[in-house]
This record gives structure tokens, sequence and C-alpha cells, in this order.
């Protein structure tokens, strides 16, 4: 139905004419097979009118189908109001540990900032690494066959021992205080070093 619909539109439109082949009903398939360009001329004629009234009905029919469409007042899109949905009575949701390991490196940089806009400091990034060390420390007893997380554990920790030694040199008041704050050991970092090939050797 709707191809034939398609078709008369098509037709109808670009003004084609198909000639239908109503020599069939008139005759048998052996005289048309016989004689095709006398059935084509006799019945030529008959064959377009009959096409081009037939598309023409389902012309008018689709456009009145179409108007009546467009003209029945329907109910438009109505907005919905967006639901919430409230928890059960008496259910705590937990925080994830990668949240809470963030709120804490947060709350470590603001508190050891020694200014404003201050993210970089020897101060924030030892407490910052303290934050990190702690998760991950946590995090590696959980699971102890995780290398590669272990290896970052290992940067972590070599690289704030170096920010130690830094401020241990730079300012001792600083680093007493930092350490015991945190509840960093600095057992090993005052230690005297050994100088020459005994040092070489540690």
């Amino acid at each position: 139905m709707l191809q034939a619909l398609v078709v008369s539109t098509l037709v109808a439109a670009s003004g084609w004419v198909v000639p239908a082949p109503p020599c069939f009903a008139h005759g048998s398939a052996a005289a048309v097979a016989r004689h095709p360009q006398f059935c084509m001329q006799e019945d030529a004629a008959e064959g377009a009118a009959a096409v081009a009234a037939v598309a023409a009905d389902q012309v008018n029919d689709f456009t009145e189908d179409l108007l009546d469409a467009l003209s029945t007042d329907e109910v438009g899109f109505e907005e919905q109001p967006a639901t919430f949905y409230k928890a059960a009575d008496g259910v705590e949701l937990t925080a994830m540990p990668s949240f809470t390991n963030m709120q804490s490196v947060e709350a470590m940089r603001s508190r050891y900032a020694l200014h404003e806009n201050d993210t970089g400091s020897s101060q924030v990034q030892i407490a910052v690494l303290t934050a990190r060390i702690a998760y991950m420390t946590k995090h590696m007893e959980t699971n102890k066959k995780d290398y590669s997380s272990l290896r970052g554990l290992t940067a972590m920790v070599t690289r704030r021992r170096k920010l130690l030694e830094y401020l241990l040199r730079e300012d001792l008041g600083e680093f007493k205080r930092l350490t015991s704050e945190l509840g960093i050991r600095t057992n090993q970092l005052l230690k005297p070093k050994l100088q020459g090939a005994r040092g070489r050797r540690v």
C-alpha cells in the first residue's frame, strides 16, 4: 500500500506516463507475445488515462488524510517533573576509599600551606605524600600482589625522604614540627652519615 502510494505520488508530481499492461485482459499471453507492438499501441491511451486517474485519486486521498491529521487538536508533549529517590531509612552510604584519600590530601594541602596559593612548598609536598603513603599502605595490605602500586609506594617514600632531608638542612625547627605532627619516624634521617668509602657502601 505504501509503495503504491509513493509510486503514484512520484508519477503525479513528475508528470510521467507509465503505460499499464491492460492488453493481457483482452487477449492471451501468446497473442501478446506474437504482436507486442500492436498491443502497446492499442492500449496505450487507455492505460495512461487509467493510471493517471488512479494516481490522482490516491494523491487526493493522501492529501486529505494529511490535512485531517494536522488539523486535529492532539495533546502536545508535557514535561514530567524530575523525580528524586530517597535512600531507605537507617541505611548509610559509605564513601569509597579513593574519595576519602582525595579528601585527606586536600585537607593536608590546605592545612600545611604557607600562604593562600601555596601548593608546592616542601611542607605541603611532605604532608600530601604522607596522606598518599598512608592510603597506599592500606591498599597494599589487602592487595599484596599489586606490584605496580608497590613501585608507586616505594617512589613516594623515596621522594618524601628526599624532601625531609632538604627540610632538615634548611629549617631544623620546621622539620621537627612537621615530623612530630605527621608521625614520621626520623631515626634514619638523624643518623650521622658516614664519609668516604663507608658512606658509598651503605
